[in-house]
């Protein structure tokens, strides 16, 4: 029998995981992770190959230092290739057709879709019991009611936390195939106490109504839920958000749609006494290591490529490259209580965006919260990178906030270009543009924009 450990006084979903110590946390991955390894090569003809070619059997892993030197990395490259190749439903599959349930799809990296299949337990637990524990920590109960502003396609984003909120008890309003207008008219009619979308969105939403005299406020929104995007942990953004919102608490979370990956903020991040989202260990094991040589790094509050091993089973991925930089610390208090490992400051960027301008390595999430510090500029924008003459290069693309009058745009475009070389300590481009100019998203904005990936 479980045993109750202390604190569990309806203070958390779940104390007894949410408060493990660190040590039965990895023996517990170990165990997981040993398991899921012996599965994989067992049910995965992929796996089976990939672990024969480099020498590694099930029986090999016995403790984490053969799993860190011994068990080669994935990515997505792989599923894809197995996907097709094998002309299944979905690559890495280990459970037969008749056990999926659910059917997802995400972009490929070759541009092929990537399929994504959940059995009834993947939906029910680890894929769909991530966004419920900050839920909780923020103060969401059974019987809240939750909105979701965007349209429901086959991207499995936003699903998994419909799935979330009807596990949770919450009551679920869908918010799909309407104008920005018509979902903010339901809001204040409705009186969600949690709104979901994308923090772009949300801002969007936030714009909308004040052009229209409507105050959201009076919607009386306790919560506000997002994901697939940086901005929620973006303070200027966060900043806006509650302005537009009210006193709302925001609750980030942090997704690979593959993985079903999970991390989420806590009170203490919603507080303030914090930037940054805890990994749910309950469902996942994750470690950094360096982009260049992948050797993993264990220096606490490191920043490396975010690596991470799911205990789905549908479609196991064991030491899978998300190719995220991740501050990543093991023991950060800030009030919380968790135990669980904790992402400083949420993505910090990607290893295939990072810029390197004239010897200085420039991430762009690192420009976004300068940019949300500069006055005279809405929170829309494009980061542009280029390679010319063999070197990077960076372009800012952003909007005025209105009423500047074009006249002034060349101003606030050197004094903003002159904020981040002071910052940054390299020249980027900036071009500012009028109010609309940009696209508007429900789902996953695209503010970065590689054309170096694109053959330009």
């Amino acid at each position: 029998m479980v045993k109750a450990r202390a604190g569990d006084d309806g203070t958390y979903w779940d104390a007894y995981w949410q408060q493990m110590p660190r040590e039965e946390l990895d023996a517990f991955h170990l165990r997981k992770v040993r398991a899921l390894i012996k599965f994989a090569y067992e049910r995965v003809p992929y796996y089976r190959k990939l672990y024969d070619e480099a020498g590694v059997r099930p029986e090999h892993i016995k403790s984490w230092n053969d799993f860190y030197r011994l068990v080669p990395l994935t990515d997505k490259p792989m599923i894809t290739a197995d996907q097709y190749e094998r002309e299944q439903v979905a690559g890495f599959a280990a459970l037969p057709p008749d056990l999926h349930r659910w059917f997802h799809r995400t972009s490929g990296t070759t541009g092929r879709p990537l399929n994504e299949v959940f059995s009834g337990y993947d939906r029910i637990t680890a894929a769909h019991d991530c966004w419920p524990w900050g839920w909780w920590d923020v103060g969401l109960r059974p019987g809240d009611s939750i909105y979701f502003a965007f349209g429901f396609g086959t991207f499995v984003g936003f699903w998994s936390a419909v799935f979330a909120a009807e596990r949770m008890g919450l009551t679920v309003i869908p918010g799909g195939g309407m104008s920005t207008e018509e979902r903010i008219q339901q809001i204040l009619e409705l009186k969600p106490a949690c709104v979901c979308a994308t923090p772009t969105y949300l801002v969007h939403l936030g714009r909308v109504a004040r052009a229209k005299g409507w105050r959201l406020p009076d919607a009386g929104v306790r919560v506000l839920t997002m994901a697939g995007e940086s901005g929620g942990n973006v303070p200027a953004m966060r900043q806006e958000m509650q302005d537009a919102w009210g006193p709302a608490k925001i609750c980030d979370i942090y997704g690979v749609s593959e993985l079903s990956f999970g991390s989420t903020e806590c009170r203490g991040t919603s507080a303030g006494r914090a930037l940054g989202v805890h990994v749910v260990e309950r469902y996942y094991h994750t470690f950094i290591v360096d982009p260049k040589t992948f050797e993993p790094i264990f220096e606490e509050g490191a920043v490396g490529e975010h690596v991470v091993t799911s205990f789905r089973p549908t479609q196991p991925l064991i030491k899978y490259r998300t190719h995220d930089l991740v501050r990543l610390r093991r023991n950060h208090d800030h009030g919380c209580g968790w135990k669980w490992t904790f992402l400083e400051g949420g993505v910090l960027g990607r290893t295939d965006s990072m810029v390197t301008i004239r010897g200085v390595n420039v991430y762009p999430t690192a420009v976004e919260q300068l940019l949300g510090q500069a006055d005279g500029l809405a929170p829309y924008y494009e980061l542009h990178i280029d390679r010319v003459q063999g070197e990077d290069q960076m372009t800012v693309r952003i909007e005025a906030e209105p009423p500047q009058p074009a006249a002034q745009y060349p101003e606030l475009a050197g004094r903003t270009a002159a904020m981040l070389r002071r910052s940054i300590g390299v020249r980027i481009d900036v071009e500012v543009l009028q109010p609309e100019a940009l696209l508007r998203y429900e789902l996953k904005s695209r503010k970065v924009i590689d054309h170096r990936r694109e053959g330009r």
